[in-house]
């Protein structure tokens, strides 16, 4: 499920206008942090390169293996994705296993399809993320929410008008929608049979404005409570037969482009195997997707963050109420031995490579 929780937070961002929490300006302006913009694969009018060839892509992405996470503001770490080799795992060390991997420039984008026989109507979401790799090595992820398309009919609740009508939208008149945590279906936008978009009325619009250039539908609107924003939604018809989807590009909430940082650290696959303590009390495995220790207070059951820097394996054990943790393990240089160090000055052990 932690993959597909930011598209729902995305959208419900847009709803709620909680900005902030995925809102992460870069104050580096010599740092190309990329944009969101769709890439279609099937594009034969740009005259820059669009890499379909997932052996060139595989390539690309063996530049940049590491382990990405998302900082907040006390500086805590969280991971979100680690790359080994050609592959990507997210933070809970679960393959990401893409349907297609398109590459232009330093931009990586990643689009799933969602199941399509399923009782969860949450599993059947499609996902896109777009990996923009920074000079400094950072990734700024934005996450592109793809809402399907049903017959256009009118609901209840969707009387707001986006913009005027617009004649060339009649193309891609339908209701826009995604699956909710609840697994029910929720409408984004309604395109009607004149060209006309709706929204949700919960968003109290008192002023907004649509134009559609090159399949991108771009929609700009101030809500009452002064919150301005503007999208922009690419059609993407994938096999040609109309069947549109509307894939959110760049987003921006009071004129701020929303995007995530997430800083690189070292891989866990240098120290890839499993510790121990003599007397078995301790243990440390490490695979390429995470890291797992187990000791008299800590279990594989708790909510810890690993960071590797160098030869020294460092897991934080966060907690509003006690504080934060520091387990600290430091790996000799034939990796055949590590010196566990606990928290709070709780004495050393030594671990073995079994």
């Amino acid at each position: 499920m932690h993959k597909k929780i930011i598209l729902i937070m995305f959208i419900s961002l847009i709803i709620l206008n909680c900005s902030a929490a995925i809102t992460n300006p870069n104050s580096e302006n010599k740092i190309d942090i990329g944009d969101g913009s769709f890439i279609n694969p099937n594009d034969t009018t740009t005259t820059e390169e669009i890499i379909i060839d997932q052996q060139v892509i595989s390539e690309f992405i063996k530049k940049h293996n590491g382990v990405y996470y998302s900082q907040y503001e006390d500086g805590s770490l969280d991971v979100r994705y680690v790359i080994d080799g050609d592959t990507i795992y997210n933070g809970y060390g679960t393959l990401i296993s893409a349907t297609t991997k398109t590459l232009l420039g330093n931009k990586l984008q990643i689009y799933i399809e969602g199941k399509q026989s399923t009782v969860s109507g949450y599993d059947m979401n499609d996902e896109m993320y777009t990996f923009n790799f920074g000079s400094d090595g950072n990734i700024y992820l934005f996450a592109n929410a793809i809402l399907h398309k049903e017959v256009y009919l009118e609901q209840k609740g969707y009387t707001t008008l986006i913009g005027e009508a617009i004649p060339e939208l009649i193309t891609y008149s339908g209701n826009y929608y995604y699956y909710d945590y609840d697994d029910r279906k929720k409408y984004y936008i309604l395109i009607d049979n004149k060209g006309q978009i709706y929204i949700d009325d919960n968003f109290g619009i008192n002023y907004s404005k649509a134009e559609l250039s090159n399949n991108v539908l771009i929609i700009t609107y101030t809500q009452k409570r002064g919150t301005s924003e503007k999208e922009e939604l690419h059609f993407y018809d994938k096999d040609g037969g109309q069947n549109y989807k509307l894939i959110f590009g760049n987003t921006w909430i009071n004129n701020q482009l929303q995007y995530e940082t997430l800083k690189r650290y070292d891989s866990f696959s240098t120290y890839i195997g499993t510790y121990s303590s003599a007397d078995g009390s301790t243990t440390l495995t490490i695979k390429a997707e995470k890291v797992e220790l187990t000791t008299d207070t800590l279990s594989i059951l708790d909510s810890y963050t690993p960071v590797i820097i160098g030869n020294t394996l460092t897991i934080y054990k966060y907690s509003s109420r006690l504080g934060t943790k520091e387990h600290k393990i430091i790996f000799s240089d034939d990796k055949t031995k590590a010196t566990y160090t606990k928290p709070d000055n709780g004495g050393t052990v030594e671990l073995i490579r079994r």
